[in-house]
């Protein structure tokens, strides 16, 4: 009996949302559900974001502007939605300003998902999601501020943009 309401609970907290406001994830638009990979461990400090679009001028994220809590450790999992298999998405976030710059620079390497390391811009960066993968990157959200985020592959940062917000 015991552990049947220990299951009951788990099933409540879980199962009922609410994950998003207890991290302090505020979102202008909905967050959808993204495939988890199995071996990844998903917490409540976890952000879903989607990459859409089957063609060049489809392309953008779900979300344009993502508010989260300043100095926080979180999870972002990138979901590449799109039906072309020659649109590979990352999510780049930088510093405001900077987007073209980070992305011209990028285009030199590759091996690192088209972000130049060390780059003085980039606060975090995820890996290459392909068609239909989720790739799954954690950071430290950097200080109360205005950020932009951005995806680096060549080409794709005009459209592929939006505001990161640390609050």
């Amino acid at each position: 009996m015991r552990n049947l309401f220990i299951l009951y609970v788990l099933f409540l907290i879980l199962g009922c949302g609410g994950g998003n406001q207890q991290s302090g994830f505020e979102n202008d638009e909905p967050i959808t559900s993204a495939p988890i990979a199995k071996s990844k461990i998903i917490t409540s400090d976890t952000l879903f974001i989607d990459a859409l679009g089957a063609n060049m001028s489809e392309m953008k994220f779900n979300k344009k502007v993502i508010r989260v809590p300043a100095n926080k450790n979180i999870t972002i999992a990138l979901t590449n939605e799109s039906s072309d298999a020659t649109m590979p998405h990352n999510i780049v976030i930088i510093k405001k300003g900077f987007a073209n710059d980070v992305g011209q620079a990028g285009l030199r390497h590759k091996v690192n998902a088209y972000v130049k390391p060390n780059d003085q811009n980039v606060i975090a960066n995820s890996p290459l999601a392909q068609i239909g993968e989720t790739v799954y990157f954690s950071f430290k959200t950097p200080e109360i501020g205005n950020y932009e985020f951005i995806c680096s592959y060549p080409g794709h940062w005009g459209l592929m943009k939006g505001e990161f917000i640390t609050k």
